[in-house]
């Protein structure tokens, strides 16, 4: 029974590891552009692109097992833990497949699905709230004058800020009345929801969680800026700064209001119309979002393939 198992996991694993090759590989045949671009852009910021691409999975890494551990109380090894979170992100190349390869994975370390979910709502709640505010101090600092219908940009953004982190807080005083006035706790959707909105309130009032959020997160946002700024350089030169940061936020909104799975095309021609609108090529900001891809993608098979290498000897010794 043992060895039909074992040969069965085997096997399971060889099937999706090839999957995932078949779809690495229709990527990039169907996006002969990306070789064209890496041909003619500076070699050398690819290379440091890729390295911070790899900082920034870890950092990622960090920032979801930080959660875990303060949030959600699970009890795994850091070493555990990597190997699952940097196989997920090769998985990724099959929609949905490293997502959910995550949540099973996790499930041996009693999280249920149910938590499992909630918990990267509540992640992506807090990253998105602390992303406006720290849009809105950059924008005050260094884009003073950028306004939007006539309104200073930075106001926005804290407005923004302001909103999302509050919100599950005057939504909550709402819902919790409305749910014991119709007796409505016992229904399915009422007590998940009710659930979800706890993890936000106990999250958002955890302060040891909170300081270690805000520091991986602003570690996080600065490698991204950075990122942007060197790849759009190695692309097209005279892009001034101020540009190079409108798309770097642009790519960051698109990227957390997920459509599709990783908003394939939909990232690529948001973008593409936002450097537009900044009076450059729309095929530009396609194409840099079709290289941001590539350098994240082929970084993400790198640290996967690498660690799973060192996990193997790790486990031998």
């Amino acid at each position: 029974m043992k060895k039909n198992k074992i040969f069965n996991s085997n096997l399971f694993k060889f099937i999706v590891i090839s999957v995932c090759l078949f779809f690495i590989y229709s990527f990039f045949n169907e996006n002969e552009k990306i070789f064209n671009i890496i041909l003619n852009a500076n070699y050398k910021n690819s290379l440091l692109i890729i390295l911070l691409s790899m900082i920034l999975i870890i950092l990622y890494s960090v920032l979801t097992l930080t959660a875990l551990k303060d949030i959600c109380k699970i009890k795994i090894s850091f070493k555990k833990w990597y190997l699952i979170y940097f196989n997920s992100q090769f998985l990724n190349s099959i929609p949905f497949f490293g997502i959910l390869y995550r949540a099973k994975q996790l499930k041996k370390f009693d999280l249920n699905y149910d938590k499992f979910v909630g918990m990267y709502i509540m992640i992506k709640w807090l990253y998105l709230s602390s992303f406006f505010f720290i849009l809105g101090i950059e924008t005050l600092l260094f884009f003073y004058n950028i306004s939007f219908f006539n309104i200073k940009i930075f106001l926005i953004f804290f407005a923004l800020g302001l909103f999302l982190i509050s919100f599950p807080y005057f939504f909550g005083k709402i819902f919790y009345k409305v749910i014991e006035k119709y007796n409505l706790t016992n229904y399915f959707i009422f007590s998940r929801l009710k659930k979800l909105l706890n993890l936000f309130i106990i999250s958002s009032l955890n302060k040891d969680f909170i300081k270690k959020f805000l520091k991986i997160f602003i570690c996080i946002h600065l490698v991204e800026l950075l990122v942007i700024i060197i790849l759009i350089n190695s692309i097209q030169t005279d892009i001034i700064l101020k540009d190079s940061y409108i798309i770097f936020v642009g790519t960051q909104l698109i990227d957390a209001i997920n459509i599709i799975p990783q908003n394939i095309f939909i990232a690529e021609i948001g973008i593409g119309f936002l450097v537009q609108e900044l009076k450059y090529d729309f095929e530009l900001g396609v194409l840099i979002k079709l290289y941001l891809r590539f350098l994240i993608f082929f970084s993400s098979i790198f640290l996967a393939v690498i660690y799973n290498f060192y996990y193997k000897l790790y486990t031998k010794h």
